[in-house]
């Protein structure tokens, strides 16, 4: 098995920003379906005032009614405009919608109408993408498009991109910037994920970033690791886990090796 070779560039580093904890009181200004599945819910309001997310990987948590009281759920700001077209601060938030699942997320995204009011907290930090690499992998299935989009504008000019999109994800989710800079490849059910990552183009210089269904991750992770892929080229994420309702995306992706 091929491994790779100690890099002997400088070390990255991805630079961390922090931001003042802060609930924000939100109105549902728009909902639309967008590709992948996806509802959009704009929100506004003046709590926005202030409101900054730097990174590609940020997170804002949506406080949301579940059977057993409030819950909270994490999910990447796709877009945020100082001032949008409702002459204020708007917040785009992309939320998968799976039909008949009874989660408080999809359910509430599913029935959210203008007017409604959603309390949203963070993000409490960014972490800046990294910079010198050759070239960048880039891996999501639905759930994971608001990160991709938002890492492909972080790596646009700097570093060339290739995105692999799975389980459903849909390239039409993307602007045609996003799809110029980037160039999709959109893998069908008769597509193995982890050998179709195992084709790509990656070594030392190289970085990727993989989010989605934690059991379709972790065998990249493996893959990654077995081949020497150093710690600081990968992120990788299960944002969801198939039958696991309250799956906790910052627990470990892989519990029988949880640490590198």
């Amino acid at each position: 098995m091929r491994t790779f070779p100690l890099s002997t560039s400088a070390p990255r580093v991805r630079d961390a920003v922090r931001h003042e904890p802060r609930r924000r009181r939100l109105t549902v200004l728009q909902t639309r379906h967008v590709p992948g599945g996806l509802v959009r819910l704009t929100l506004g309001g003046e709590d926005l005032a202030g409101f900054t997310s730097l990174g590609p990987e940020d997170h804002v948590k949506l406080f949301l009614p579940g059977p057993d009281g409030p819950v909270g759920r994490d999910y990447t700001p796709s877009e945020f405009r100082p001032i949008g077209s409702s002459s204020g601060p708007e917040l785009d938030l992309d939320v998968v919608v799976h039909e008949g699942t009874g989660g408080p997320a999809s359910d509430w995204a599913a029935g959210a109408a203008p007017g409604d009011e959603v309390e949203v907290g963070g993000p409490r930090g960014s972490r800046l993408a990294p910079t010198g690499f050759r070239n960048a992998v880039l891996v999501a299935d639905p759930s994971g498009l608001p990160a991709l989009r938002r890492w492909i504008r972080a790596l646009s000019g700097e570093t060339p991109v290739r995105a692999l999109l799975f389980g459903g994800a849909d390239a039409g989710y993307l602007d045609d910037a996003e799809l110029a800079a980037a160039t999709p490849q959109v893998l069908g059910a008769d597509h193995d994920l982890l050998e179709v990552l195992r084709s790509q183009d990656v070594d030392d210089d190289t970085f990727v970033w993989a989010a989605g269904e934690a059991s379709a991750i972790v065998p990249l992770r493996r893959h990654l690791k077995e081949r020497g892929l150093p710690k600081a080229n990968r992120s990788l994420h299960g944002y969801w886990k198939r039958g696991d309702a309250g799956f906790d995306h910052h627990a470990p992706l892989d519990p029988a090796d949880p640490e590198d």
